[in-house]
C-alpha cells in the first residue's frame, strides 16, 4: 500500500476505477489487461511511469479477478512503491527492455496465459515498450490472444470522478487569474517571447503546473494557432491572442484570450462578439446523451446562419471544434467534437468548445473548458469574453 503524502489520490478513488474496468472486462471476455503506457500505468496504479527512459518498461499486470501487479525497475522503485495504490510491486534489475521471464511467470500467476488480454494497441493508445518486447511476449503465452482495450480505457478515463473535476476546475481558475493580471501589465514595444514568459511565469507563481502559452499578433501572423512565441513586437492596432493553460496536481486547463493594442475597432469587437455568441448557444446546446458530432452539427448551424461554411471553409481547429480534457501530460484526449466522432457524450466527461475563424484583423475564439452534468455543459473557466485593452 502507498503512503498517503506521496500518493496522487487515495486508495478509494482507485479501487473505484478498477471495479469499473473489471466491470467492462466481464463484458469483453477479457482476462485482464497488460497496461504499459506511461498515462495508462499511472491512472490505474498511481505510480509515475518513465517515458524518456525505454530500457525500464513499467508493465501493471491487472486480472480480471484478484490484485494487480506492478514490474517495475530497481532504479525509480523506492519512489514509486510509496505512489502506488496496491501491495504487489515486483522488481527487475536489467537495463535490456521488458523484463520477460518474470512478466510471462506474473501473468501466469494472475491467470493471464490463455484467454483474451487487452493491450494498447488502438485508439490514442501507445505501448510503453519495444515491439520487438511485445512479439517476445507473444511467443511465450502461445494461448493469449492480445486484443485491442483502447475502447475500455478511454471508456474509463473519459469520465471524470468529482476529485478529477475539481482538480480541472481549479487549473481553469488559474489560468482565468493569469490572464486576468496580464493584460494590464501588457504595451506596445513588448515581444511576443516577453508576453508568454511573463504569462507562464504567472500561472506557475498562482500554483499552475506544467504552464505553457502560444500567440500570435500581426497580420503576418493571424492564421498561426499553434505557434510562437517569436521575437516580434505587438504594435497599434495589433490584436493579440493567446492560448495556454496549466495543470493542477495533473489536471488541465487549456483555453485562450486575446486584446487589441489601442481601442479595437468595431469590425474586431463585432467578430469577437460573434464568434462568443456561436460558442455559448453550442455550449447551451449540449446535453448527455448526445453525440460528439451532432455538438460538431449544432455548430455548423449557427455559422451557416450567418453565411458562413465552418467545416468547409474555415475548419479553425484543425478538424475539431474541441476535444477532450485530463491527466497530464497530455491534456488533450477523446471525445473529439467532431463531424466524424461518434462518441456519446456522458456526464463527467470535461472537454472544449472552440470554435474559432482567423482574418485580416485578428484571431478569434472563445475557448471554454466545460464539464458536463446531467443537466448540461458547466463552464469552468469563467472569464469576460471581450477583447482586452493593451495600451498603445
Amino acid at each position: 500500500m502507498g503512503d498517503p503524502q506521496y500518493m496522487r489520490f487515495p486508495v478509494e478513488e482507485y479501487q473505484a476505477r478498477c471495479n469499473k474496468t473489471r466491470e467492462l472486462m466481464e463484458k469483453k471476455d477479457l482476462k485482464g489487461l497488460f497496461i504499459t503506457g506511461a498515462n495508462n500505468f499511472t491512472y490505474f496504479s498511481g505510480g509515475k511511469c518513465y517515458t524518456t527512459m525505454n530500457a525500464r518498461p513499467s508493465p501493471m499486470v491487472f486480472p480480471s479477478k484478484g490484485d494487480p501487479v506492478a514490474i517495475l525497475q530497481r532504479f525509480p522503485d523506492w519512489n514509486r512503491i510509496r505512489e502506488i495504490w496496491f501491495d504487489d510491486v515486483r522488481i527487475y534489475d536489467t537495463m535490456l527492455g521488458l523484463p520477460l521471464e518474470m512478466t510471462v511467470e506474473v501473468m501466469k500467476e494472475k491467470g493471464m496465459d490463455e484467454g483474451r488480454v487487452g493491450v494498447e494497441l488502438g485508439y490514442e493508445q501507445r505501448m510503453g515498450m519495444s515491439l520487438g518486447d511485445f512479439m517476445k511476449l507473444k511467443d511465450a503465452l502461445p494461448n493469449v490472444e492480445f486484443v485491442d482495450a483502447a475502447d475500455l480505457f478511454w471508456e474509463i478515463r473519459m469520465i471524470k470522478s468529482p476529485a478529477e473535476i475539481a482538480r480541472s476546475r481549479r487549473a481553469s481558475e488559474i489560468t482565468v487569474m493569469a490572464f486576468d493580471a496580464l493584460f494590464p501589465t501588457l504595451c506596445e514595444g513588448m515581444s511576443e517571447g516577453e508576453i508568454i514568459d511573463r504569462f507562464v511565469k504567472m500561472q506557475a507563481d498562482l500554483g499552475g503546473g506544467n504552464t505553457w502559452g502560444l500567440i500570435n499578433s500581426g497580420p503576418e501572423n493571424y492564421e498561426s494557432i499553434g505557434g510562437g512565441p517569436g521575437g516580434r513586437r505587438i504594435e497599434k492596432g495589433n490584436q493579440v491572442w493567446l492560448d495556454g493553460g496549466c495543470s493542477y496536481k495533473e489536471y488541465a486547463s487549456d483555453f485562450c484570450c486575446a486584446g487589441t493594442v489601442g481601442p479595437a475597432s468595431d469590425e474586431q469587437k463585432k467578430m469577437q462578439e460573434m464568434v462568443w455568441k456561436i460558442t455559448k448557444t453550442v455550449i447551451d446546446g449540449v446535453r448527455p446523451g448526445m453525440k460528439a458530432c451532432e455538438v460538431d452539427a449544432l455548430n455548423q448551424a449557427e455559422w451557416e446562419k450567418r453565411g458562413y461554411n465552418y467545416n468547409r471553409d474555415i475548419n479553425w481547429g484543425g478538424g475539431r471544434i474541441g476535444h477532450g480534457l485530463g491527466f497530464i501530460p497530455c491534456p488533450n484526449e477523446p471525445p473529439h467534437i467532431a463531424p466524424y466522432d461518434t462518441t456519446v457524450l456522458k456526464p463527467g466527461m470535461i472537454f472544449t468548445i472552440e470554435p474559432g475563424i482567423n482574418t485580416g484583423y485578428g484571431c478569434y475564439q472563445r475557448e471554454s473548458d466545460c464539464v458536463l452534468t446531467e443537466d448540461g455543459l458547466e463552464i469552468l473557466n469563467k472569464i469576460d469574453p471581450a477583447l482586452r485593452l493593451i495600451p498603445a
